[in-house]
């Protein structure tokens, strides 16, 4: 690759565009609002008369393209997938048609590897260039930035618990400000609560640091503290009772606001600008391979992102179409899959039956993960018992595992399938909004999720919920609705209400929480079992705060 490039960016990103020409690069930049939906780059690129020495899309939540005909590109092409934490259901194809794949979440690397991309990598996002005023001059102590809605109830609680503790000082929260008048505010604002949708390092983190303001963030491991140092640049709090001492600690300490965002104001403008990512990206795309989808194979791919794309409600487009797309490509185990997921979410229950029984009766695909899962979901909608009962066989007997006892009824089947594809790391899918009355389960919460609509009551079920979703704090909120449930049929396990208890107080719930644990701590008691509650609290009470607080609740 020559030293000064022609780069194709697509996608709304300034900022990359602006630290390319400044590198000396000339940049053509098309973005989505211009372009619609689809959009022919080799046809956009001849009538402007630029030939690509690289093609970079910046993929954002909101205004979207799909670009066609990548594959007729003689040049490396990278996609940077901003948010995949909550677009991995179609990132996973629209990746495909890209050499390499850029993922702002370390976490979600694997599962793009996992879904058969090659060459993936972590790409952070950026902040931008701007000037960090002095904190004895900002008006805001503390203020947030962002929408407050039902569909949002732990960023509802976390803003109601914050004013809670602020006394006479104000605490504004801003939901109508464009970018710019944020970033303004921001620089105006001495301390910048922060909370994420699914766990993920996002963009507040960035724009908060960037403007000198002291970001308190959730605590999310290795992956934000090798960004940001915690204690130093920015800091954190593991549930609520962390949180509300780290406000004492900041709230009206000028000075250690001051060192603590200066700091990170400059370790933003030494690794965490449009500038450095575009070097690094540079960097990885000298040495991607050509490992695109070409052809046929290209054309299916695209196919099936505008068809996971559809089934997931984010496009609006005529099912006659996306279904026409699937049919006139390839017809491998993935288009298979895809047509059975549009077809479930039309209720187009007896072609769906004739396809689910063509390949049962062909033994089409039968080593097929999700082609077996998709039939037996599919054949437990249809009422056919035999064929979804025959597609878990094949499955067993495509990965060599022996089967124990025969699943004796769909409730049963659908437990087995969760544990198998949690077993594959399906756990879940974040952003897409299973609804079993009209999806077909893709992972190990789908098929629960499906069993739970029909039976909300079924202890064995809420239990196999509440293991599957422990490990992900990310989501807390959701697990603790299922443990209320199960609490209330369980009144004796202190277990559960202990885990209810540490959700709450992940989700800034602090009384609910607190009260939860000193209810299993008496249940305990009473049980003969309090040696073993003490020795759980002293394992998830890190900080050593529940255990202090505890004692207000005799």
């Amino acid at each position: 690759m020559k030293d000064k490039l022609n780069v194709c960016v697509v996608g709304s990103f300034k900022s990359g565009v602006s630290a390319l020409q400044q590198m000396g690069h000339s940049v053509f930049s098309v973005v989505p609002s211009a372009v619609g939906l689809f959009c022919d780059l080799p046809e956009i690129l001849a009538k402007n008369n630029f030939q690509p020495d690289l093609l970079l899309q910046v993929e954002f939540l909101g205004k979207r393209t799909l670009i066609q005909g990548l594959d007729k590109l003689d040049c490396p092409t990278v996609f940077w997938a901003m948010d995949p934490h909550l677009n991995l259901h179609w990132h996973t194809a629209y990746g495909r048609l890209f050499d390499q794949v850029l993922s702002t979440q370390q976490s979600m690397v694997s599962p793009f590897k996992n879904y058969g991309l090659t060459d993936v990598r972590w790409l952070p996002m950026y902040a931008f260039n701007m000037a960090s005023p002095p904190v004895a001059d900002r008006k805001h102590d503390i203020a947030f930035v962002g929408r407050l809605s039902d569909q949002r109830p732990a960023r509802k609680w976390m803003v109601d618990f914050i004013r809670s503790r602020l006394g006479d000082r104000p605490f504004l929260v801003e939901q109508s400000l464009n970018y710019s008048e944020m970033l303004e505010f921001y620089q105006d604002t001495k301390i910048i609560p922060n909370e994420s949708i699914l766990g993920e390092v996002n963009f507040r983190l960035f724009e908060g640091t960037a403007c000198g303001s002291l970001v308190l963030t959730q605590d999310l491991g290795d992956e934000q503290a090798s960004l940001f140092e915690p204690g130093r640049e920015i800091d954190t709090y593991a549930d609520v009772l962390e949180l509300e001492e780290k406000l004492k600690l900041y709230l009206g300490n000028d000075r250690l606001i001051q060192s603590m965002s200066h700091a990170a104001h400059k370790r933003v403008q030494s690794e965490h600008l449009a500038y450095h990512r575009i070097e690094k990206i540079l960097q990885y795309a000298r040495d991607a391979a050509h490992n695109r989808a070409t052809g046929v194979e290209a054309e299916k791919w695209f196919a099936i992102t505008i068809s996971s794309m559809m089934e997931s409600g984010m496009l609006d487009l005529p099912l006659s179409d996306v279904l026409s797309r699937l049919s006139t490509r390839q017809q491998d185990s993935s288009v298979v899959v895809a047509t059975l997921r549009m077809q479930a979410v039309a209720g187009m229950n007896k072609v769906m039956d004739e396809n689910v029984m063509t390949l049962l009766g062909g033994r089409l695909y039968e080593d097929s993960l999700d082609v077996n899962l998709t039939c037996s979901t599919a054949a437990l909608r249809l009422e056919n018992w035999d064929a979804a009962k025959a597609f878990w066989y094949r499955h067993l007997k495509a990965v060599k595992k022996s089967m124990t006892l025969p699943p004796k009824n769909p409730k049963e089947l659908l437990i087995f399938w969760a544990k198998e594809l949690k077993r594959y790391n399906r756990l879940f899918r974040g952003g897409f909004p299973f609804n079993p009355k009209k999806h077909l389960p893709h992972n190990a919460v789908d098929c629960l999720m499906s069993l739970n609509a029909a039976y909300p009551e079924d202890v064995e079920v809420l239990r196999l919920i509440d293991v599957m979703l422990r490990s992900r704090m990310e989501l807390d909120q959701a697990r603790g609705s299922f443990l209320s449930t199960l609490a209330l049929h369980e009144k004796q396990d202190w277990r559960i209400v202990f885990e209810l208890g540490m959700t709450d107080l992940r989700s800034y719930r602090l009384e609910q929480g607190l009260g939860h644990i000193a209810s299993a701590r008496d249940m305990a008691r009473k049980q003969g079992q309090e040696k073993a509650f003490g020795m759980t609290l002293k394992v998830r009470d890190t900080s050593g705060q529940i255990s202090k607080r505890l004692v207000e609740y005799i």
